[in-house]
């Protein structure tokens, strides 16, 4: 991910095993720029700003209850820009424009990966520390958000819960 500058910054990198559904069968279902609120349950929002969704250049608005930077207010929300599309290799990055959520430059790619058992959700970002959140807890956090996708998408498509 390039656009930073030596400063220092944040990355990581969490991935989740998927039982059961194919990695064509989750891109089907992720590959969706605008569906992120189906998948993360904290998210009440997220639709298309500007653009068409799918389509390098499109923004989105997500908003949802999780705000540390802001704890005073009852929705965070960030506008996202689509900066890569590969249908072909299932995956998207996308960098937030703008938030009251505490983030400086952040970007990040979800991708869907094959794996023998199903499928594994690789979800991978590069920022600037963000206002509210410890590194280590800011990771914890994206690794907990990486797990609950993979899970909702096994219910989802399987019909476990």
């Amino acid at each position: 991910m390039d656009g930073f500058s030596p400063d220092p910054q944040w990355q990581g990198k969490a991935t989740a095993k998927v039982a059961g559904p194919t990695a064509d069968q989750a891109w089907s279902l992720l590959g969706d720029f605008c569906s992120l609120n189906k998948w993360f349950t904290s998210l009440s929002a997220c639709h298309i700003l500007e653009g068409s969704n799918n389509v390098p250049g499109c923004i989105r608005y997500c908003a949802g209850s999780i705000n540390k930077a802001n704890p005073t207010e009852s929705v965070g929300w960030a506008k996202e820009r689509l900066v890569e599309y590969d249908k072909v290799n299932r995956y998207y990055t996308y960098e937030i424009i703008e938030s009251n959520k505490g983030f400086g430059r952040y970007k990040a790619t979800l991708r869907v990966q094959l794996d023998p058992a199903g499928c594994l959700i690789e979800w991978s970002f590069q920022s600037d520390p963000v206002k509210g959140w410890s590194e280590k807890a800011f990771l914890s956090f994206f690794e907990s958000m990486t797990r609950g996708v993979a899970k909702r998408l096994e219910e989802e498509i399987i019909g476990t819960h």
